[in-house]
């Protein structure tokens, strides 16, 4: 018996460090209803000593004991024995318990109160259900009923069969519970935060950390948030979980909605945030929270294994980049040309207007951009107010600001890294397909399915506007050429969509506005460029068409609108006469415009070009 001791001691520790149990002990005192009419009512109980395994099963061992009488000889009769049983139990509800279970073993019989008096051992064998209240994790009292059958084998009988029904207290040590705490977190955070990335981290996971429930019992409604103090826009849930078995742990991608104070994190590092645990722990609502470190780099920090999360340094809405935008946007649209595509002139525009400021490139010593690009090695990019301020900046920190400020003024972006280059893609707002009528290098383009964008090359910006975009549209044209490139240009919208502007702003910036006279002057300078390197390329190959509307569309682009007028009236078209009554609207002869719509109204009624522009003339006629 001792050696059966001793061996279930071990198999209880062994099982308890290989399956993280619980040991539970119970005691279940009762009355004993035979089922043989020579015995009377009696008095019993068992003890038992189990391994609580997975929150389901318990095995262990057992000690028994039944006394009763016999009435005719008037004897005590005593049962008194030790085996092993198994038994399994669950919760329906958080405080309610049911459990079943049997066992098994050698019982040792005796009589007391007659001469013949008699001893002997057989086994017995029992079953058991119970159902009872959970007034801790600890603690349960239940109501129990069972069968017990003390047997006889060789006679095939047995000595006594019983009912037997009782009270249970079931108290369990939670042995498998590691810590104090409620919750234990472990987090292996594999790589830490970046500031640019603030906003995306509501839909893309900071890192996945574990939590193990050590409550001793189950949780349910379990709800995960973080919430890193002065960093954080607002308490963020990670997670809704239904339930969480005692001593389980879960994975959970852990979010968070970070502030704009997470811009001010200038050195790699660390930041202690509170992981909120809300949860139903026996049927009541409880809290915890736990610190939690989140690693975190420098707000520059960046990784070019997804050149598309470039885009967040992209950033419109930064006040000071919207205000310096805004001036130069006023003072270049008082001198478009109409008629010219809009956003090559507001484009010439913002660069010339950087570049005339003083901003140029300037070699990054630590980070160079032509070797960090393609590296694994994290790159140091300035924010476009960082690069106003130091008036310089490497080529896509110069590309960063640009884009900045043409997206703040309403003309859609894109950008392609090169090798040796990194080109600032500038959406035309015309339809794939109309490049050769903006361009003497249509090849030099890119499209999507939109619209179609001509680039800027940021190795040539100091170079200006002209240039640059020579250079740009080479390269384009090469890499379009290429089979062996692994080029591939982000449109910024498209890239926002995942990768929000991170906006980083502090008080005010030290940029001097170029004068209007100076702005103006390089405008000017850069469209001339324009007029007789693309558009005069593009008037030459109209002609060779032999279509005077194509013709006069490009005479109209350069501004030649007396020329532009003589072509339109060769043909008698509704093409042709709407874009005739366009010269005349662009000349403010409104009496002319008025009458050439309706030249086109009565060849096509339903033109609706026509009868906007008809609406036009006679609102500027005061009709």
């Amino acid at each position: 018996m001792k050696k059966l001791s001793v061996f279930v001691a071990a198999l209880l520790l062994s099982a308890n460090l290989a399956f993280s149990a619980d040991i539970t002990f119970r005691l279940t005192p009762g009355i004993a209803i035979p089922g043989n009419k020579d015995y009377s009512t009696g008095f019993g109980g068992t003890a038992q000593l189990d391994l609580d395994l997975f929150g389901l099963l318990t095995v262990g061992v057992e000690g028994l004991f039944t006394t009763s009488n016999i009435d005719a000889l008037s004897q005590s009769v005593y049962f008194y024995g030790g085996g092993a049983g198994l038994g399994f139990y669950f919760y329906p509800l958080s405080r309610l318990y049911i459990g079943l279970g049997g066992a098994g073993g050698i019982y040792q019989f005796s009589t007391t109160g007659s001469t013949d008096s008699k001893s002997f051992s057989d086994i017995y064998y029992r079953g058991y259900g119970e159902i009872g209240y959970r007034f801790s994790p600890s603690l349960t009292v239940s109501a129990n009923g069972g069968y017990t059958n003390f047997a006889l084998v060789k006679e095939g009988d047995s000595a006594l069969d019983q009912i037997n029904v009782g009270l249970s207290l079931r108290y369990t040590v939670p042995l498998s519970k590691t810590n104090s705490s409620d919750f234990v977190i472990s987090n292996d955070q594999g790589d830490a935060a970046f500031p640019l990335f603030m906003s995306a981290y509501k839909t893309c996971p900071i890192t996945t950390i574990t939590i193990r429930n050590n409550t001793g019992a189950e949780v349910k409604n379990v709800h995960v948030s973080l919430r890193a103090g002065r960093y954080s826009a607002s308490t963020y849930e990670s997670a809704n979980i239904k339930k969480i078995k005692k001593y389980a742990a879960v994975d959970i991608p852990l979010y968070a909605d970070f502030s704009p104070e997470l811009l001010r994190f200038t050195e790699n590092g660390k930041i202690l945030c509170e992981l909120i645990i809300d949860y139903e722990f026996l049927g009541k609502k409880q809290q915890a929270i736990q610190n939690l470190a989140l690693s975190v780099y420098n707000r520059n920090a960046y990784s070019w294994s997804d050149s598309t999360a470039l885009s967040c340094f992209i950033s419109p809405d930064t006040p000071e980049i919207l205000e310096i935008s805004k001036y130069i946007a006023g003072i270049a649209r008082n001198n478009f040309f109409t008629g010219m595509n809009r956003n090559v002139q507001m484009a010439a525009a913002m660069m010339e207007a950087l570049r005339i400021s003083g901003i140029k490139y300037s070699d990054d010593k630590l980070t160079p951009y032509v070797q960090f690009h393609n590296s694994e090695e994290l790159d140091s990019i300035k924010y476009p107010l960082q690069t106003i301020n130091t008036l310089s900046g490497d080529y896509d920190e110069l590309g960063i600001l640009l884009a900045s400020c043409l997206e703040s003024v309403g003309v859609a972006t894109g950008y392609l890294p090169l090798d040796d280059d990194f080109i600032v893609l500038v959406a035309t707002g015309t339809k794939p397909g109309t490049e050769e009528n903006l361009f003497a290098n249509p090849k030099g383009c890119l499209t999507d399915e939109s619209t179609v964008y001509f680039g800027l090359s940021m190795a040539n910006f100091s170079k200006g506007f002209t240039k640059s975009r020579e250079i740009a549209a080479k390269k384009i044209q090469a890499v379009l050429e290429s089979e062996d490139t692994n080029a591939e240009f982000t449109v910024v919208h498209a890239a926002w969509e995942v990768y929000a502007p991170a906006i980083f702003s502090e008080n005010g910036s030290y940029y001097e506005k170029p004068s209007a006279k100076a702005l103006n002057a390089a405008c000017e300078a850069s469209i001339k460029d324009y007029i007789n390197n693309d558009l005069s390329a593009v008037l030459a190959r109209a002609r060779k068409t032999g279509d005077a509307n194509k013709v006069g569309i490009a005479l109209m682009r350069m501004g030649r609108y007396a020329e532009a007028k003589a072509e339109f009236s060769k043909m008698d078209t509704v093409k042709a006469l709407n874009n005739l009554a366009t010269v005349y609207m662009i000349e403010k002869s409104y009496n002319s415009a008025a009458s050439t719509y309706k030249r086109v109204l009565a060849k096509d009624p339903e033109n609706k070009i026509a009868q906007r522009g008809l609406e036009n003339a006679n609102a500027k006629l005061g009709l």
